[in-house]
């Protein structure tokens, strides 16, 4: 159902762009990123995880509801990039491929004047911040019982959802008045 219904979002959507980095040696996809650019105002709704059913898809909505919550507060109507997710293959990590798909989508933005902004793994805070984003104040939450729900233990604690934004030119007057940076 998944596949179905990705298939079907990429020939209906016209604001997203897949983007893949081949190692032009080995001819092999060594990442990828997908972007939305919504060059008008955002029409861009919650959506249903309809192929998954029971606990499963419980689980997933109380991943995916703090970062869909946020991103329609943030940037309901507004004239932006979406960073969905940027992708590297283990074995070609730390070798500057997720900068190149950084880069990428931070040209599009350039041309389009338009602000970049991006829900970050805590793995991927690096990268992002040595590529010039900056920290937004809105931080939602992932609770410990979402993230390991068989492991309830001492161990496990809620994560803060890194939101991040990167504005062409460092010029603020581009983010929306819901946006505040840390």
């Amino acid at each position: 159902m998944h596949t179905a219904h990705t298939l079907q979002y990429a020939q209906n959507n016209l604001t997203q762009h897949t983007l893949k980095c081949v190692d032009s040696e080995t001819n092999s996809i060594v990442g990828m990123a997908l972007w939305d650019v919504y060059i008008t105002p955002s029409d861009w709704k919650k959506g249903e995880i309809g192929w998954l059913q029971g606990k499963e898809r419980e689980r997933a909505e109380a991943l995916i509801g703090p970062l869909w919550g946020a991103r329609e507060k943030l940037w309901s109507k507004e004239r932006y990039l979406y960073c969905h997710v940027i992708a590297v293959h283990p074995e070609s990590q730390r070798k500057g491929v997720g900068e190149l798909l950084v880069e990428y989508g931070k040209k599009m933005a350039l041309q389009a004047n338009l602000p970049v902004y991006v829900e970050s793994s805590r793995d991927a805070i690096r990268l992002y911040e040595k590529s010039g984003f900056r920290w937004l104040k809105e931080r939602p939450v992932h609770k410990a019982n979402d993230l390991w729900p068989d492991h309830v233990d001492k161990d496990h604690e809620d994560h803060e959802i890194p939101l991040l934004v990167w504005i062409p030119g460092g010029e603020k007057r581009l983010l929306p008045s819901t946006v505040q940076l840390a």
